[in-house]
């Protein structure tokens, strides 16, 4: 079984200089400490004070009691509805597929050639409204271009992972819903749904991309 976790941790005040050295100078025993748990792809990546992550593992792994070790001295303890935790986990507000919808989730010798992480904002109002369409998109029509694709929620801020290239099986998964509801002008009605980034490019109003700081 295949475990997929996305989370978000705040970098202490004092440690976000160079919270980018110290990662690098732990990056094997973080490795290795993630590896020991059964732990097969990951990824953090950074904006501004806060680490996002992404993680497959053969087993379910308490991410504050990891992260807690290995980065608890850079990383703040933020109240949350289970207590104080180093790590929030992001719910998944979308997946274009899952392990086991298909004859296999990785193909033997299968290696991305690129982890990408990205950030986007979506307005108060219109979140609900965001999280139904990827709902309904998800159940009409798995694996529509990335199987890796996911999307987590934090605040109204939301977090995307995905491996490029697009990687979708054939014959593709049924979908769990038989209704044909899921928007054909998806990019326009998307859209307005995002509370655009100031400052950057046409191509990065919606989704900015973020530095990759450790990956496994």
């Amino acid at each position: 079984m295949i475990y997929r976790q996305l989370w978000v941790s705040y970098v202490a005040p004092s440690s976000q200089p160079s919270v980018t050295t110290t990662i690098a100078q732990r990056s094997n025993h973080i490795t290795r400490a993630i590896q020991a748990q059964g732990g097969q792809t990951g990824t953090l990546f950074l904006h501004e004070n806060l680490l996002y992550g992404y993680l497959e593992s053969t087993q379910s792994i308490d991410l504050n009691t990891l992260w807690g070790t290995l980065l608890g001295d850079i990383l703040l303890n933020v109240p949350t509805v289970y207590g104080p935790k180093v790590t929030i986990a992001l719910p998944d507000i979308y997946h274009d597929g899952v392990p086991g919808d298909g004859p296999h989730w990785r193909a033997p010798g299968y290696v991305p050639q690129k982890r990408v992480g990205s950030l986007a904002r979506i307005k108060p109002d219109m979140y609900c409204s965001y999280v139904y369409y990827h709902f309904l998109r998800q159940e009409e029509l798995p694996h529509g271009f990335n199987k890796y694709f996911i999307i987590g929620a934090h605040e109204f801020q939301i977090f995307s992972y995905q491996e490029q290239p697009a990687a979708m099986d054939d014959p593709k998964p049924k979908g769990s819903f038989t209704t044909n509801m899921t928007p054909n002008h998806w990019q326009e009605l998307m859209h307005i749904h995002f509370d655009l980034w100031p400052n950057q490019p046409q191509e990065t109003q919606e989704w900015i991309r973020l530095p990759i700081l450790w990956e496994l």
